[in-house]
């Protein structure tokens, strides 16, 4: 039999979902904003929650939005297209501070909030072929493709470039895995890796310079292997070449299909600013730039403190050869770079540091990288997360006795979505 309900809603959490209670169980309903009195039917009971759906909403909440978007419900990407962005940017503050309470740290709060333009900010997107050759998004959760004829964060040449692919390879498509994109800072260059089932030998260099003469904007085409880009980076590229060039915070970018780069080039700039002026290195400092990727961070605070010397460790070879490259072509020589795990950093280390940036995976520090962090105690800690839960984890052990937070920014690399990315401070205790 099915429970019907009429409730308000009194919080709801980055998942897009309201929060209700109903005899001290809580409820969350799919879609809910807090301040909406709905009514609501009960779809499943787990030990110690239950999920609702909506049957109508007979009060709106005032932080509720029109959805602009024609795949919302199916898709699940941008789960928080719902609500006004004011709200968004409420309900994420919230969620660190959580995280935060939930770990130990009380009263540790946001101080500072960054944000971003919320439509056709990202640089890069994965698409999946489905059963029919066609292209589309990875539903959230449901793991099935949705086709998408627009998209109201990505830029609208990748959906062009999309589409002239599906139709162009619908042929081959059964051997086919996923379409990966990206651009630079302008939209004025794009790469495009075509993924490969394991084993499938298939020729593309037709396809590829047909590609670029239907976009001349894309610089190269490449391929790889898998059932997405980060299950195995090494791609062979079949015409063009295997980077976009960017303006990055005034300096020159060089970005490899195979390198990780954040998502939001203009909310990543703002961030790399404010982790450089955290770190805010005296002449004559040294520092490690740790989980450096292609070195942003690290680039952008070598720029602002020319006196200073950083050394950046990174495990992907690839990326790390751009940081090199990054260095060089923008006269940078207080910078260096080697490849390895950033938790063997100390072992490799040639003495103290004075400050640290880290900016670990959605995982987290390891305990080793806490331990070492904590043996050569630098005076500054700077880091940075996509994950409250394991930053709040490892703030909480940074903080038993050696640092103190000084400063937290919450910065919104990802804007309609469950994501969201700090930047904490922390200096020694003396």
């Amino acid at each position: 039999m099915s429970e019907i309900f009429k409730t308000e809603i009194k919080e709801m959490n980055m998942l897009g979902n309201g929060i209700a209670k109903q005899d001290g169980c809580v409820i969350f309903c799919l879609g809910a904003v807090d301040g909406d009195v709905v009514e609501a039917e009960i779809t499943q009971t787990k030990k110690n929650f239950k999920i609702a759906k909506i049957l109508n909403i007979e009060k709106s909440s005032e932080h509720r939005c029109a959805i602009d978007c024609d795949h919302y419900d199916l898709c699940g990407g941008c789960m928080l297209r719902h609500i006004n962005y004011e709200h968004e940017l409420d309900i994420k503050r919230q969620s660190i501070e959580t995280a935060f309470r939930r770990a130990g740290l009380a009263g540790l709060e946001v101080d500072e909030i960054i944000s971003s333009d919320q439509e056709k900010y990202r640089n890069k997107a994965v698409f999946h072929f489905d059963s029919n050759g066609n292209i589309g998004y990875m539903s959230e959760g449901a793991h099935s493709i949705i086709n998408i004829e627009s998209c109201q964060i990505c830029p609208d040449e990748f959906i062009k470039i999309a589409k002239y692919v599906s139709s162009r390879l619908k042929n081959i498509s059964q051997n086919l895995t996923y379409l990966f994109i990206r651009t630079n800072h302008d939209k004025s260059e794009f790469n495009v890796v075509i993924g490969k089932k394991k084993g499938h030998d298939i020729d593309l260099k037709s396809f590829a310079e047909s590609l670029k003469e239907a976009f001349p904007s894309v610089v190269g085409v490449l391929s790889g292997e898998g059932d997405h880009p980060e299950e195995n980076n090494n791609f062979l590229t079949i015409c063009g070449r295997s980077y976009v060039n960017t303006k990055f915070c005034d300096l020159d970018i060089k970005v490899s299909a195979a390198s990780f780069f954040q998502v939001n080039y203009q909310a990543a700039e703002k961030l790399c600013r404010r982790a450089a002026e955290l770190a805010a290195p005296m002449p004559g400092e040294f520092g490690a730039d740790l989980y450096c990727g292609t070195g942003t961070i690290g680039l952008v605070t070598a720029s602002l403190f020319a006196g200073s010397f950083i050394t950046g460790v990174e495990i992907n070879e690839k990326a790390v050869a751009d940081a090199k490259e990054n260095a060089k072509n923008n006269g940078l020589e207080n910078l260096g770079y080697y490849a390895g795990d950033s938790a063997d950093f100390v072992k490799n280390s040639y003495g103290a540091i004075d400050f640290a940036i880290i900016d670990p995976p959605r995982a987290g520090c390891s305990e080793r990288m806490i331990k070492d962090l904590k043996k050569l105690k630098p005076n500054r800690i700077i880091c940075v997360s996509c994950a409250p839960d394991t930053l709040a984890r490892d703030l909480k052990k940074l903080t038993e006795n050696d640092y103190t937070v000084s400063k937290v920014v919450m910065c919104d690399l990802f804007p309609r979505t469950k994501h969201v990315e700090t930047v904490v401070l922390l200096n020694k205790i003396d």
